[in-house]
C-alpha cells in the first residue's frame, strides 16, 4: 500500500469512525438530534474523500462535482448541529440555493470552461458562508453557556480554516498544480490537514457539549415537577436560597407566598385523579403567567405551590397573590398565605411564616389572601 494512498484513508476513515459514534449516540438518545446532523456532516465529508481520492474516475470527471457535493453538503450539516441545539432556526433554503449554485457554477468551469483556479475560488467561497453564518447566528444567542463558549470557538476555528487554506493555496507557487495532479498537490494536502483538524476539534468540542447537556437534563429531571411543570421542593429550595442570597441590597423586601387549592381531595373523589392533574397543571400555568419571570415557582406538596418574590414590597405582592386567587377558573379556589419581609431572611423563616398565614387563610373561610410579616422573632425561631 502506497503512501498516497494511507493518506487518502485518513480522512474519510475518521469521518466515518465518527459518523458512526454519532450516529449510535443519536439512536441511544434521540433528544439529541444534533448529533444526528453531525453523524450526518462526517458522513457526507468522509463520501466526499472517497469518490475524490479512493473511487474510479467517472466521464468528463464528474466525480468531482459528486465530492464536492459531499463536502459542501457535509459542512452545512456540520454548521447546522450547533443551531439544532441552541434551537435557532436553520436556513434550509438559503442552503439548498447555496449548493444548487455552487454545483451549476462548478459544472460550468469543470466541463463548460475549464478552470481550476476558478473552481477551487468557488468552492473555497462556498465553504466559508455556512460557517460564517453560523458564526453570526450563535452570536446572537444572549445566554452563553460554557459549552456555548466552546462551540463558538470551535466555529471560529473552523472558519480560520476555510479562509485560510484558499489564501495559502494561492499564494504558494503551484500549490495546486493541474487537473491530473491535484491528487499530489499542496493545496490538496491542505484540505486534507484542516478537515482532519476541523473534524478531530469539532468532535472533542461536541463530545464535551452533548455530555453537559446531558447533565443539565438530569439537573433538570431532579429538580422539577414532571406533573406541573414547576420547580419540586428540592429545586426550589435551591433557587430561592440562592436568590436570597443575591436579593438586591438597596431593596431589602422580599415576598414569598404559599397557595393551596382548597377541597381538592374532593376533585379527585368527585372527577378523578386524571381531573386533579389537569386542575393541577392549570394553575401552575396559571401561576407562572400572573408571576412573571422574575419569580420562582415552585410545587413543594400534593396541591400547594410556593412563589418567591425577591425585591417585591407588599402592594406588588398583594397585587399578585390576588391575581392568582381571583382570576383562578377551576374546579376549586385558592387560599394563600403572603409573608413579606423588610430585611434579610433565610428560606427557611419566611416558609414558617407564610404557612401560619395560609393557615390563618384556611381557617377564615378560605379563598383569600392572608398577609403576615416577618420578624426578627421568625428569623431567630
Amino acid at each position: 500500500m502506497s503512501g498516497q494512498l494511507l493518506i487518502s484513508l485518513l480522512s474519510p476513515s475518521i469521518g466515518a469512525l465518527f459518523f458512526a459514534a454519532f450516529y449510535l449516540l443519536w439512536r441511544n438518545q434521540p433528544k439529541l438530534n444534533y448529533s444526528l446532523s453531525a453523524a450526518l456532516g462526517f458522513l457526507l465529508s468522509a463520501a466526499g474523500f472517497i469518490v475524490q481520492d479512493i473511487l474510479p474516475a467517472w466521464p468528463y470527471e464528474l466525480h468531482r462535482i459528486a465530492s464536492n457535493f459531499g463536502f459542501l453538503a457535509g459542512v452545512c450539516a456540520f454548521m447546522a448541529a450547533p443551531l439544532q441545539r441552541r434551537h435557532i432556526p436553520i436556513p434550509v433554503r438559503s442552503i439548498i440555493l447555496l449548493i444548487i449554485a455552487t454545483m451549476t457554477a462548478l459544472f460550468w468551469f469543470l466541463t463548460i470552461q475549464p478552470n481550476l483556479a476558478a473552481r477551487i475560488a468557488i468552492m473555497s467561497v462556498s465553504l466559508v458562508v455556512p460557517v460564517a453564518v453560523t458564526l453570526i447566528l450563535l452570536l446572537r444567542v444572549s445566554d452563553q453557556r460554557y459549552s456555548d463558549r466552546l462551540i463558538l470557538g470551535v466555529v471560529w476555528f473552523t472558519l480560520l480554516l476555510s479562509m485560510l487554506r484558499p489564501v495559502v493555496a494561492f499564494l504558494l507557487p503551484q500549490s495546486f498544480g493541474n487537473y491530473t495532479a491535484l491528487e499530489q498537490s499542496t493545496y490538496w494536502g491542505m484540505v486534507h490537514f484542516s478537515y482532519v483538524m476541523m473534524s478531530v476539534t469539532l468532535a472533542i468540542v461536541l463530545f464535551v457539549a452533548i455530555a453537559l447537556d446531558l447533565i443539565d437534563e438530569l439537573h433538570h429531571q431532579a429538580t422539577t415537577d414532571s406533573l406541573s411543570g414547576l420547580l419540586n421542593r428540592r429545586g426550589f429550595e435551591s433557587a430561592a436560597n440562592s436568590a436570597l442570597t443575591v436579593s438586591n441590597p438597596k431593596r431589602q423586601f422580599k415576598a414569598l407566598m404559599i397557595a393551596d387549592l382548597d377541597h381538592f381531595k374532593s376533585i379527585n373523589d368527585s372527577f378523578g385523579h386524571a381531573a386533579g392533574d389537569q386542575v393541577i397543571k392549570s394553575i401552575a400555568r396559571h401561576i407562572q403567567v400572573i408571576a412573571g419571570d422574575t419569580a420562582i415557582c415552585g410545587r413543594i406538596g400534593g396541591e400547594e405551590f410556593a412563589i418567591l418574590l425577591p425585591d417585591h414590597d407588599e402592594t406588588m405582592a398583594a397585587d399578585i397573590a390576588e391575581s392568582i386567587r381571583r382570576d383562578f377558573d377551576s374546579l376549586t379556589t385558592i387560599s394563600i398565605g403572603l409573608v413579606i419581609s423588610e430585611q434579610p431572611a433565610t428560606l427557611s423563616s419566611l416558609l414558617g411564616v407564610a404557612d401560619k398565614a395560609l393557615y390563618a387563610a384556611k381557617k377564615n373561610g378560605r379563598n383569600q389572601v392572608f398577609i403576615l410579616h416577618h420578624s426578627l422573632e421568625d428569623q431567630e425561631a
